[in-house]
């Protein structure tokens, strides 16, 4: 809130989010944290607010109960956009918002999509185009990306599993055929997302300023070469058991 004083409002678009995974959500707790987020941010309107962490089995409540609120809250001026985020550690095949671009309620979506896992091109992207539906990718940079070790491992462990074919690969350093157009493997996976069609924003991580300015400097290098987005589609294109941060992901109940 202190940051954007003094700013022309019209030129930031800020985005937040409520909770919904094991919160008690209520038009009630929409509202008193809708109002928080406004007095927070020092602001009048939020421009993309969103229902985030949405589980499959809580859908339909929030629909039935809570999306009234949101829509009267952007009637009012308060939100000029609605929208919904998955839990994509627990819905890694986006049933949630297969089922919200469906409905067509929501005017932006949160998708959890990068290199190891792209199920979202197919099940969420396509329809959000066509459905004219803003998109925020998440988890685009994931343990299994921030390092060559990580990456390593988990690509043995998804040939383990049938998920990548071996001979795609070299073992050793699995990605090492993007060394020649990319610095970094965080580098890669942020321009592989920025470019996918039908993303938006991407969003990534700050720890320090310096770490914001790798990142900006990242999403303003050049495309891919096509060849290696191919390729990287190729590779990957089996994968569903992963969001790249754990080997071992259940969904919780």
């Amino acid at each position: 809130g202190q940051a954007i004083q003094g700013r022309d409002r019209g030129r930031i678009v800020i985005s937040t989010k409520k909770s919904t995974r094991r919160k008690k959500v209520t038009p009630k707790t929409i509202e008193e944290n809708l109002h928080n987020s406004l007095r927070c941010l020092r602001t009048d309107y939020i421009d993309v607010y969103s229902l985030h962490g949405v589980v499959p089995q809580d859908y339909n409540y929030l629909v039935t109960d809570v999306y009234a609120t949101l829509r009267k809250a952007r009637e009012q001026g308060k939100i000029r956009f609605v929208g919904i985020t998955e839990m994509f550690n627990e819905d890694m095949t986006h049933l949630t918002l297969r089922r919200g671009l469906e409905d067509d309620l929501w005017d932006v979506v949160m998708v959890g999509f990068n290199i190891l896992n792209q199920t979202a091109r197919e099940a969420v992207l396509q329809k959000a185009m066509q459905n004219n539906v803003g998109v925020q990718v998440m988890f685009a940079l994931r343990k299994a990306l921030s390092q060559p070790e990580h990456l390593k491992d988990f690509v043995a462990h998804l040939i383990r599993k049938g998920e990548i074919d071996p001979v795609d690969v070299d073992l050793k350093n699995p990605l090492g055929f993007l060394d020649a157009s990319t610095v970094s493997l965080p580098d890669a996976a942020y321009r592989f997302c920025r470019d996918e069609p039908g993303v938006h924003v991407v969003l990534s991580g700050t720890g320090n300023p310096e770490h914001l300015a790798a990142n900006l400097t990242s999403f303003d290098r050049p495309p891919l070469p096509e060849a290696d987005v191919q390729r990287l589609v190729h590779i990957f294109r089996n994968v569903v058991s992963t969001t790249g941060q754990s080997m071992i992901e259940e969904p919780r109940a």
